[in-house]
C-alpha cells in the first residue's frame, strides 16, 4: 500500500511540475527578491555558438536574443525556463556575472496560444523600443520583461 501511495504521491507532483512549467507566470519564477528580468536583441548578436545567452549579474539578469534567429519566440521560452532552472540551483552572482549561451534544444511540448501570443507581444515590444547602448553587446534594443 505505501508503494503504490508514493507513486500516486510521485505522479502528482510529476503533473503538477509540468503544468508550472506551462504556466506564462511561472516561465522566469521570479520571486519579489529576485533580480529583474530583461530582454536584449542586439543589432550584433555575441560572437559564440548560441541561440541566446543568458546574462546573470548583480542586481540584473538578461535574455538576450539573436536578431537573426527565425525562432525568437520558441528561444526566449526556452531562454526562461533555463533561467527559471537556474535560479533554483545557482544564487544570484555577487561578483562578476556569468554568461550562459544557451546552445540548442528540443521542445517537447507545443507552446500554448495563450503563451505564444504572450511571448510574441513582448518580442514586439522589444523591437518598438529604440535602438540604444545595450551595454558591452554595443547598439540594439532593450527592456525589462514583465511578467505575463
Amino acid at each position: 500500500m505505501m508503494i503504490a501511495s508514493t507513486r500516486a504521491t510521485a505522479a502528482l507532483l510529476g503533473c503538477l511540475a509540468l503544468a508550472g512549467l506551462a504556466s506564462p507566470a511561472s516561465l522566469t519564477g521570479q520571486a519579489p527578491d529576485q533580480a529583474p528580468v530583461f530582454l536584449a536583441l542586439p543589432e550584433t548578436f555575441p560572437d559564440v555558438d548560441a541561440r541566446a545567452v543568458l546574462l546573470r549579474e548583480r542586481g540584473r539578469e538578461i535574455v538576450v536574443l539573436d536578431p537573426d534567429d527565425a525562432e525568437q519566440v520558441e528561444s526566449l521560452r526556452v531562454a526562461l525556463l533555463v533561467l527559471r532552472r537556474i535560479r533554483g540551483v545557482r544564487p544570484a552572482p555577487e561578483g562578476r556575472g556569468q554568461m550562459i549561451p544557451i546552445t540548442g534544444y528540443v521542445l517537447r511540448e507545443e507552446l500554448s496560444t495563450e503563451l505564444r501570443e504572450e511571448l510574441e507581444s513582448a518580442l514586439s515590444d522589444l523591437r518598438r523600443h529604440p535602438v540604444a547602448n545595450v551595454g558591452n553587446l554595443g547598439p540594439g534594443r532593450w527592456m525589462p520583461f514583465r511578467q505575463p
